[in-house]
């Protein structure tokens, strides 16, 4: 019944998709560097390690910063920096700066996760534990992104699944600039 508040919709769907581009990036950093750039398969080990490692440091620095700066601004700051990253990306076919946009989308996606389930629960604080139990079963778009992102990379390739994780992104920066909660 919650699902029928559009607020908690919306944030149900940006934790859908959050965890989208964690699994995605993960996924997809591999793969990349070795079909743009010939790596081996000891060599595309150091892909998914470079986004986790970028993604534990954003995450520890999210904390610190979180308590200084407006979850807000600093959410629409890192998502579209998020996009950015992705585009590059996208179009730029040089290892070190791909390696580099891989660990830029882990560091600023990294808080992302954390700053909606706060958004959901200022909508509905009265409705904490409730939200809490939801919230957590969106976790499930890892699971339901990776399909999505196996057929686009076996549809058009890699970039395929490059642009499911920036399509992702896309209705993060959604969440962070169109949905509005009590504090927001």
């Amino acid at each position: 019944s919650l699902l029928k508040d559009k607020t908690i919709l919306l944030l149900f769907l940006g934790i859908f998709f959050i965890v989208g581009v964690d699994v995605a990036t993960n996924f997809i950093s591999s793969k990349l560097m070795a079909e743009r750039f010939d790596w081996t398969a000891e060599q595309v080990k150091f892909a998914p390690q470079v986004y986790f490692l970028s993604r534990t440091v954003g995450a520890l620095l999210g904390a610190f910063l979180l308590a200084r700066i407006a979850e807000m601004k600093y959410f629409r700051v890192n998502i579209v920096a998020c996009i950015f990253s992705l585009l590059i990306l996208a179009f730029v076919k040089n290892d070190m700066v791909n390696l580099i946009c891989i660990g830029a989308v882990g560091f600023f996606a990294s808080s992302v996760f954390s700053i909606i389930y706060s958004m959901a629960l200022q909508a509905r604080p009265e409705k904490a534990n409730q939200i809490s139990g939801l919230m957590i079963t969106a976790v499930a778009g890892g699971g339901v992104i990776t399909p999505v992102i196996g057929f686009a990379i076996g549809t058009v390739g890699v970039i395929g699944g490059v642009f499911v994780t920036l399509a992702c992104v896309c209705y993060l920066t959604y969440c962070a600039f169109g949905v509005k909660t009590a504090k927001a």
